[in-house]
């Protein structure tokens, strides 16, 4: 028996089709290959959630928080963005965005954000009373950039939701597509529902 005539047998096939999803651990590489592609762009990912792949309501979505505020901005913003941010960070302060899983779907609109700064004046051991001007200063523009921040980081976060999903969705193709289910029935000698036929 041979890998083209398996794959010339419909009913076979499609008896078999989700013989390689079946596992409850088909997606594990994807979700490894995606924790560390975040962590290179700052972010802690601690756990995914997804359902699919054939209704509206599909897609997936991740638990996690920034956790190297100076990765993040290199990675996903030019360095002319958010100087104040970058002010703060420098002075050793951080900016941090926590994500959660909300409601009973899987997709990017089915999380929460909440959003935690430092301030300028939290940094500074006892500013006089010019540098408390400078801070309070400081601190105002920072208010203004943190509510666009804010803003771009859960697009930013839902993007990468969106790019999971993406991953998933192609892997799950990929198992159930007829050469991957072809391979897997002649590797297991599933063939032998064919004599007779």
């Amino acid at each position: 028996m041979d890998l083209a005539y398996i794959k010339q047998n419909a009913k076979l096939l499609e008896k078999y089709r989700h013989i390689n999803v079946e596992c409850m651990d088909w997606w594990d590489y994807i979700y490894e290959t995606f924790k560390e592609d975040m962590v290179e762009k700052g972010i802690a990912v601690d756990r995914m959630f997804f359902s699919g792949f054939w209704s509206q309501g599909d897609g997936a979505c991740f638990e996690g928080e920034i956790d190297d505020i100076g990765k993040f901005l290199n990675t996903n913003f030019k360095y002319t963005d958010y100087p104040i941010i970058r002010q703060l960070v420098k002075h050793n302060g951080t900016v941090t965005m926590k994500c959660s899983h909300r409601g009973h779907y899987y997709h990017e609109n089915c999380t929460v954000f909440s959003m935690d700064s430092d301030s300028f004046y939290a940094l500074w051991q006892q500013p006089t009373e010019m540098h408390q001007h400078v801070v309070r200063a400081l601190d105002e523009a920072l208010g203004y950039e943190l509510v666009v921040f804010e803003e771009e980081v859960i697009e930013i976060f839902r993007n990468y939701m969106r790019e999971l999903y993406q991953r998933l969705e192609k892997e799950y193709e990929g198992l159930t597509s007829d050469d991957a289910v072809a391979e897997t029935i002649l590797a297991n000698d599933l063939y032998d529902d064919m004599e007779g036929e």
